[in-house]
């Protein structure tokens, strides 16, 4: 493809030593707005496991992407679930082993997922007005460690990004709270397991 000749190549340079990585570390205050630290899923890759991937195979993957959480594929291909690797590595796992007289190793992450009928989403349209501070009280008030959200385009609903209580607590400089996600993924767990 030719480009228009206003364009003209740039000076590249060569390396003697190797380069540092970038720390992702941003201060951050309770008055910011919401979207400073919203994971933007339409400018952030998007890691996905299959629906009969192992816990195993899952945890490979989170690990090598430096992420704790997957959304998850279902048979056709749509979007079905999540599962972050705390699950994946509790008490969850075993006892739904335990529970349904199967091996450890046979479980995949279906049985494992959050599917996505029990998720407690946010609308980007409130997101736009909100601050930092508004979204830790919600993620207290749901017990959540992600806050997933939406955007409604054309009459569609479509994932648009994320909250992370480990990004705000490393940008705010402070715990948001050791008990998030204990609340609604473990009486969300406790259904599941039966």
């Amino acid at each position: 493809m030719a480009l228009a000749p206003r364009f003209k190549p740039l000076e590249l340079s060569s390396l003697n030593t190797a380069p540092g990585l970038p720390q992702t570390h941003r201060q951050a205050h309770p008055e910011d707005p919401a979207l400073a630290l919203l994971t933007d899923l339409t400018h952030s890759a998007c890691v996905v496991a299959s629906h009969r991937d192992s816990l195993e195979s899952t945890l490979h993957v989170m690990m090598r992407a430096g992420v704790r959480m997957v959304f998850v594929s279902g048979a056709d291909g749509l979007l079905a679930g999540v599962v972050t690797a705390d699950l994946l590595q509790g008490e969850r796992p075993v006892l739904r082993a335990s529970n349904h007289h199967v091996a450890h190793k046979e479980l995949t992450v279906a049985d494992m997922m959050i599917p996505i009928n029990h998720w407690e989403v946010l609308d980007l349209s409130q997101v736009r007005t909100a601050r930092l501070g508004d979204i830790v009280a919600t993620m207290h008030e749901h017990g959540l460690r992600y806050l997933l959200v939406t955007q409604l385009k054309d009459g569609q609903t479509t994932l648009r990004g994320l909250f992370s209580a480990t990004r705000l607590e490393q940008a705010l400089g402070t715990s948001i709270g050791s008990d998030l996600h204990s609340r609604s993924f473990a009486e969300l767990e406790a259904a599941l397991v039966r």
